[in-house]
């Protein structure tokens, strides 16, 4: 568990179905923000990609990649502003392919401790190092779902 303040980011914003990510596009999408993510300014840790996955459906999802940022940093064209508040995350560090499985595994982790999920807006935080290749390199990431007390 950790417990992270509240932060603001700026990032590029990606919408779509479970196929579509699947397939492939986000692996596109994250490539592509790696090479505009420079554009960003006041970046508080630009080596830490910051994935947000929003408004989960039976469909799809919202997906953001960001970058924390300072309070007042310029939007750059084509991004958005992204508020995150503070919230205590389940978390787990993972690399390998079947990311889905460490999804689960942390999922059940929740449940078997007692804990209940927050998920009111923000369903999911991921973190990136910035020199993870999504196209090339096996995932490496760290999972945070958000949760309350029993």
């Amino acid at each position: 568990m950790e417990n992270k303040e509240a932060f603001k980011a700026i990032g590029v914003k990606w919408v779509g179905t479970f196929e579509q990510a699947a397939k492939g596009e986000i692996k596109v999408f994250h490539k592509n923000f790696l090479n505009s993510k420079k554009q960003i300014n006041n970046a508080v840790n630009p080596e830490n990609i910051i994935g947000l996955s929003y408004h989960i459906t039976e469909n799809g999802f919202t997906y953001y990649l960001a970058l924390e940022v300072e309070e007042g940093t310029a939007i750059p064209e084509g991004m958005e502003f992204i508020s995150v508040p503070a919230c205590t995350f389940a978390t787990t560090e993972y690399k390998g392919a079947a990311v889905h499985e460490a999804y689960t595994a942390l999922y059940t982790w929740i449940k078997q401790n007692g804990y209940n999920l927050r998920q009111s807006d923000l369903e999911h935080l991921e973190e990136y190092p910035g020199s993870f290749d999504p196209v090339t390199d096996v995932p490496e990431l760290k999972i945070n779902i958000p949760i309350k007390g029993v």
